[in-house]
């Protein structure tokens, strides 16, 4: 069944983001920013205007109480009034301590009463004034002293309309309003081209890898842009190359897998065909041919047993059978049995025991890993060479050291003969028995138990292979272990 494409959605767009994050930080300040502009704008004119009227009241009520003309009602008052008022385009009214309208500008308050608070705090000897900017209104008040100069006799009282305030915030919101959406556009221009610019490194990203994933195997990403898009570069080049070397290992590994197969079968073919045609085969000829076959067979069955044991390995499927074990006595037993295949090749080997070691391991893992470096040390050594068998315990680990004087592994190899699909001296590898995965499956056996494995190898000298295991082993080194290449 084809797997269904996620759905691809415009607002997960990387480049739809950043645009309307920019766009974003572009909107909020600016109508924040407008607003108090008109704000501050519309109160200092206002104050201006207010400072302006209570300076002029200041004039005419110190005029009035020079001449008295708050104390009685005159055309030259009530003319003073509209002359005021009709500077301002307002009311002017006179009103003394009984609160009783002396005055009015306009003629309609004349002996009414009249409180207020801004009248009030005037008669205190305090002046004030406030600005109704919903009302679209402004008033103050000032007052009138007696003789004296110190008692308050009357007010006066003025109330203007604010219509040209209006005219001219109306007149600057909408200079304003042109300006905020030009401004706007602009950054919405600039949004888009500054996204461009960012997102076109990903998009050579993207584009190179896609180019890479379709066959393009001698490219590489060099996108280094952005700090981001270099990191990405170099990790994804080391991945490509560590990708490349995996498949030549793989192929060779199969290939040689595939004739380490065939050829035991092919040998068995051979000796079978050669029976079938061969009349009145004495029995020692059958006897001698059917042993080959087995040993073909014993070959064969050897190859599979690797393949399987790196299976069983793997983290989903190990199971880790944790006992008490005496390691002195598991690496005697390993030696022992070993030990015909040493003298075939005229090997020596040396158990070197520092102290007794008991450990909490799984025994058969161990072992296995021990058995596989003791025979490509015993394999690859020289004719008279020795091996040595170091065992000791250090802290909470034990560990195993085993040197052998072979011909040594090339320093560039070192770092890949725990590889699964890695063979150091290909020319050899129909010479020599096995399958070649024998480190690989040592190196899985120790760290699924949470220890390391280390090799040290000088060409013409010898190798040494130190093997560092927990004298206890829990099970989340079974997890541990898994998560590692």
């Amino acid at each position: 069944m084809k797997k269904k494409t996620p759905k691809r959605h415009f607002w997960r767009n990387f480049r739809f983001r950043i645009i309307l994050a920019l766009v974003l930080i572009g909107l909020i300040p600016f109508p924040l920013l407008f607003i108090f502009t008109i704000r501050s704008y519309e109160s200092k004119m206002a104050d201006k205007y207010l400072s302006s009227i209570k300076s002029s009241a200041h004039v005419l009520a110190d005029r009035m109480a020079g001449d008295y003309y708050w104390t009685r009602q005159s055309s030259e008052l009530t003319g003073m009034l509209s002359q005021f008022g009709n500077q301002y385009g307002g009311r002017a009214v006179v009103v003394d301590y009984s609160y009783t309208v002396i005055a009015d500008s306009f003629g309609e308050y004349n002996d009414k009463t009249i409180v207020m608070r801004d009248i009030n705090r005037a008669f205190s000897g305090r002046e004030s004034g406030s600005y109704d900017r919903d009302g679209h209104f402004m008033r103050a008040a000032v007052p009138i002293y007696g003789t004296d100069g110190e008692s308050v006799m009357a007010v006066l009282w003025t109330g203007v309309p604010t219509t040209f305030i209006d005219l001219i915030r109306n007149d600057t919101y909408d200079t304003a309003v042109m300006m905020l959406i030009a401004t706007l556009i602009v950054i919405a221009l600039l949004t888009y081209l500054l996204s461009f610019l960012l997102i076109r490194p990903w998009r050579r990203l993207g584009k190179t890898m896609n180019d890479i994933s379709k066959g393009a195997r001698d490219e590489e990403l060099n996108i280094r842009t952005y700090n981001e898009t270099t990191d990405i570069s170099e990790s994804f080049n080391m991945l490509k190359n560590r990708h490349e070397v995996l498949d030549r290992s793989r192929s060779e590994f199969v290939a040689n897998v595939s004739h380490e197969l065939k050829t035991p079968i092919t040998a068995m073919k051979v000796l079978a065909d050669s029976l079938v045609e061969m009349q009145d085969v004495p029995p020692e000829l059958y006897q001698e041919f059917m042993r080959d076959i087995g040993g073909q067979l014993d070959r064969e069955t050897a190859i599979i047993d690797d393949l399987l044991a790196l299976v069983k390995l793997d983290k989903r499927s190990a199971v880790l059978r944790i006992s008490e074990v005496n390691v002195n006595e598991m690496l005697e037993n390993l030696i022992k049995q070993l030990g015909p295949l040493a003298n075939v090749k005229d090997v020596s080997i040396t158990l070197e025991s520092h102290r007794s070691v008991t450990a909490s391991i799984d025994e058969v893992k161990l072992s296995l890993a021990c058995m596989n470096i003791l025979e490509n040390a015993i394999k690859y050594n020289n004719p008279g060479g020795s091996i040595n068998v170091s065992l000791d315990a250090e802290e909470e680990h034990c560990v195993i050291t085993i040197s052998d004087t072979g011909p040594g592994i090339p320093a560039e190899d070192l770092a890949k003969v725990f590889e699964r699909f890695y063979r150091v001296d290909k020319s050899h590898s129909g010479q020599m028995s096995g399958s070649g995965l024998g480190l690989a499956i040592a190196r899985q056996s120790v760290e699924i138990q949470g220890g390391t494995i280390a090799i040290d190898s000088t060409e013409g000298v010898g190798t040494s292979v130190t093997i560092r295991v927990p004298l206890v082993v829990d099970s989340s080194s079974l997890e541990s272990a898994g998560d590692k290449p």
